[in-house]
């Protein structure tokens, strides 16, 4: 399946257009995603930008991103990540060839809109200085990912499990929706691949996620990411081979 309006699409949302939005956001520059986050929830959403507050539950702390959930008053639980550019070079980067942050907000829109399951991202904020080429820092809501790490499922169940064989079809979907559009995920480690209660595997952590690459570009990351893939089963023979077909023919 390929989306021959992927490039029309991709170039609207990098440029802060339809399906994205303004919201105000004090003195950083935010867009939320209409389709998934109304004006209401966005404006409730900007309020936790600037620093993670009391409440939230961390998944990691670290010095160059926190990530964390927390519930909203009006009952909706969210997926919040801070980033901090590590060094003056990070901060210039991230200004001119944008952030992890706007990367993994893009990637999760686009995905959606190729219907490869990933949660969808509500909210980005960024502060900048220098007319946009210093990023100071960075902030992106998704709506929490639906089900358990793959790797995690199968030590509890094994991998006879039917709910894999499904797993397995949702995986070859997917992978070859991304080879069509010459697509990448960057981090193809077990716990970024959560398996739902219907069999549906969802896509985490979309900082390195790319689309449209050239093929000179695109082939040797494609590979990357079938050897990042494959490697998760090393030790388990019976999923790798459950797994084995799961990326189209090259």
């Amino acid at each position: 399946m390929t989306s021959p309006d992927l490039a029309t699409f991709l170039a609207q949302l990098r440029t802060g257009k339809s399906p994205a939005a303004p919201i105000a956001c004090g003195r950083a520059t935010a867009l939320h995603n209409t389709p998934a986050c109304s004006p209401t929830l966005a404006a409730d959403i900007a309020r936790l930008a600037n620093r993670p507050l009391p409440g939230l539950t961390l998944y990691k702390f670290g010095s160059r991103s926190i990530v964390g959930s927390y519930t909203l008053t009006s009952g909706d639980r969210i997926v919040l990540k801070y980033y901090y550019p590590s060094n003056p070079a990070k901060h210039l980067h991230y200004g001119i060839n944008g952030s992890r942050c706007h990367q993994s907000w893009i990637a999760g829109i686009a995905l959606n809109h190729l219907g490869i399951p990933t949660p969808p991202p509500l909210l980005i904020a960024e502060w900048t200085r220098l007319r946009g080429l210093w990023v100071s820092k960075s902030f992106l809501a998704t709506r929490p990912a639906d089900g358990i790490a793959i790797d995690a499922f199968i030590r509890t169940h094994g991998t006879d499990h039917p709910l894999l064989q499904k797993a397995a079809a949702s995986l070859h979907r997917s992978f070859s929706i991304m080879a069509a559009n010459h697509a990448v995920h960057g981090d193809l480690k077990a716990n970024n691949l959560l398996l739902s209660e219907t069999g549906e595997v969802s896509f985490i952590d979309l900082d390195a996620t790319s689309f449209l690459l050239p093929e000179s570009t695109w082939k040797p990351l494609h590979l990357r990411d079938r050897t990042r893939f494959h490697a998760n089963w090393k030790n388990n023979p019976a999923a790798a081979e459950l797994f084995r077909n799961v990326f189209p023919n090259p």
